[in-house]
């Protein structure tokens, strides 16, 4: 939907982008020949956001997830992160640098916010963090990590001390790849 659509994101992220993912997914199973029952997800950054919101929206749908550096809670990245103004805005508020949100902004980012739709989550997830990572920083994984775990969810955490946000070294790289392929291997059969 080109421009128009993603200037119509910040006050709707959470809702707007995953019920468009989730639209197209379904669309997809029903116009091509593909098994219902072996859908997983993949995503990084804002797209592991959207696939960590799939998997608490949309249990049913999907059988297995790999996050790389995926936001979890926006209100508490919001100190933490070097683009707090995303977090502000994405929320659908405007951004000062000199003042912190009142109330109801920081309950409007936690609302929009993955964490939000923990009890339903039942998909495995495999996560991937890069330590050194200041735009999400790997404590956004980590909070997901802890509240699935106490809930039992089959959940992996890989976290690569040295790796920031991209998670680009050849040896992260190839060791994201590798486990991500036995992740989904594991967990939509073969």
């Amino acid at each position: 939907f080109w421009q128009d659509s993603i200037l119509s994101l910040p006050g709707n992220v959470g809702h707007q982008d995953v019920k468009d993912v989730q639209f197209a997914v379904e669309h997809v199973l029903q116009e091509e020949h593909f098994d219902a029952s072996r859908v997983a997800l993949m995503g990084g950054s804002h797209g592991g956001f959207i696939s960590c919101h799939l998997i608490g929206q949309y249990p049913e749908t999907y059988r297995a997830c790999v996050a790389r550096n995926p936001v979890i809670n926006i209100a508490s990245m919001l100190g933490s992160t070097d683009i707090p103004d995303w977090c502000v805005v994405e929320a659908g508020f405007p951004f000062s640098s000199d003042c912190l949100p009142d109330l109801s902004v920081w309950a409007e980012m936690l609302d929009k916010s993955p964490i939000k739709y923990i009890p339903q989550v039942k998909t495995p997830l495999l996560l991937m963090l890069g330590q050194e990572d200041r735009r999400v920083p790997f404590k956004q994984g980590m909070e997901y990590y802890r509240a699935l775990k106490t809930r039992n969810v089959p959940v992996r955490l890989l976290l690569y001390p040295k790796s920031t946000h991209a998670l680009s070294e050849v040896e992260v790289e190839s060791d994201n790849f590798m486990n991500a392929v036995l992740w989904l291997r594991t967990h939509l059969g073969s």
